[in-house]
């Protein structure tokens, strides 16, 4: 008699369960799409504007900066070398595709930006929820013919991405000095505004800047727990005022390896070695250095509140305090604002000049509260403009008072 196969646990998803109540409502409908995100050094930036602008998708450009270790050696034939870090600037490019074509895209603009290459950029893609008044579309016709398949670059799965928001500054580029030393990715670096924990702390905010250093780390699943932890003792968040921390889930991506920049000693580098593993193993799960498990089970219960979502909203800058307001009513901290240059295609409708992507944790049991209000106060019935994403985030770190 054969064993019945034991049943795969469920895992509870806060964008599901907000995909499935507004179906119920039946007044917005939810569009299943692909959030890509790529960031490439600004010199190639015209190659990646050129091809999305073909395919007919808006784009959000937010500018950032790269971070890696040039290392040199010690003058007058001493032993050792000398390592500093440096900086690049970005371009980082985010926009939505229906899911069925995300795949394709991605490995269109890997061609065109030659980012199997390392050190020439990152891409990935992320599935959710958007609230638009169109679901997003592009151009087939230009998507099959840019296809060549020509390159040999594995896309990974299994990666998370893990977003750090600093209020002190200067602690962007420490905490992007850990990432490089554990060999996670090529760290990077935005700027934004905030009203989380600061708005609660009275006459101690005046010590806290408004202002925000963001960092952004694609990493491996299995070592995103760790890692986080590691983040939140290093960088202190574990204080009032000094930030926060969450974690979102990846579909699929390929990351920038060229984590140390200098003279080449050997036929090949560190990083070519990493990405001809990652391609032969087919993912990350052999680079795994941090024992999560172990760390799990010596602290008993864990610390970082689980089930949480990210809700981010692009409006115009007049728009977007109203938006931010209503979500704060109902019980929504952390929200961080940047400022996006939106771009699109010849012919399409014109979008205001400068937009405001404000991205907020929420926790799981008032995500469809935030949600609906978002709705009520947001023009997506009427224009495209206002967009809101839901996406889960397994783990998430803020300091409560």
């Amino acid at each position: 008699m054969d064993k019945e196969k034991p049943k795969k646990k469920r895992v509870f998803s806060p964008s599901r369960t907000v995909w499935r109540t507004q179906m119920d409502k039946g007044i917005y409908t939810p569009h299943r799409v692909s959030r890509i995100t790529c960031y490439v050094n600004q010199l190639l930036s015209d190659k990646v504007t050129e091809f999305l602008n073909k395919l007919g998708v808006i784009i959000y450009i937010e500018g950032g900066r790269t971070i890696r270790e040039i290392v040199k050696p010690r003058p007058l034939g001493l032993p050792g070398d000398i390592i500093r870090l440096q900086s690049s600037p970005v371009n980082v490019f985010r926009f939505t595709i229906p899911r069925e074509n995300a795949l394709s895209v991605m490995e269109c603009l890997i061609d065109a930006a030659e980012l199997y290459i390392p050190g020439r950029g990152t891409i990935f893609s992320q599935d959710l929820m958007e609230f638009s008044k169109e679901p997003p579309s592009i151009n087939l016709e230009v998507l099959n013919s840019s296809k060549k398949d020509i390159h040999d670059a594995t896309l990974l799965d299994k990666l998370s991405y893990v977003i750090c928001v600093l209020s002190v500054p200067g602690s962007g580029e420490h905490l992007a000095k850990i990432a490089l030393d554990l060999g996670i990715c090529v760290p990077l670096l935005t700027s934004g505004s905030g009203n989380d924990i600061r708005d609660q702390l009275g006459l101690i905010r005046i010590t806290i800047s408004a202002e925000k250093e963001i960092v952004h780390l694609i990493t491996p699943e299995q070592d995103s727990y760790s890692i986080i932890k590691l983040l939140v003792e290093q960088g202190r968040l574990d204080r009032p005022g000094r930030g926060f921390i969450y974690q979102t889930p990846v579909t699929t991506g390929l990351i920038d390896t060229r984590m140390k920049l200098g003279t080449q000693k050997y036929a090949a580098s560190i990083e070519q070695i990493i990405a001809a593993i990652d391609q032969i193993k087919s993912g990350t799960n052999w680079r795994k250095r941090l024992d999560a498990d172990s760390n799990e089970n010596k602290g008993g219960k864990s610390f970082l509140p689980q089930d949480n979502c990210e809700i981010a909203i692009i409006s115009d800058e007049d728009r977007i305090v109203a938006l931010r307001e209503a979500c704060m009513k109902v019980g929504a901290t952390g929200a961080t604002t940047s400022r996006v240059m939106p771009q699109v295609s010849e012919g399409s409708e014109e979008i205001t000049s400068t937009m405001i992507r404000s991205a907020i944790s929420v926790p799981a049991d008032i995500t469809d509260s935030v949600v609906d209000t978002l709705l009520e106060t947001s023009t997506i019935r009427n224009e495209n403009i206002d967009r809101i994403h839901v996406l889960d985030s397994p783990a998430a770190y803020v300091h409560s008072l």
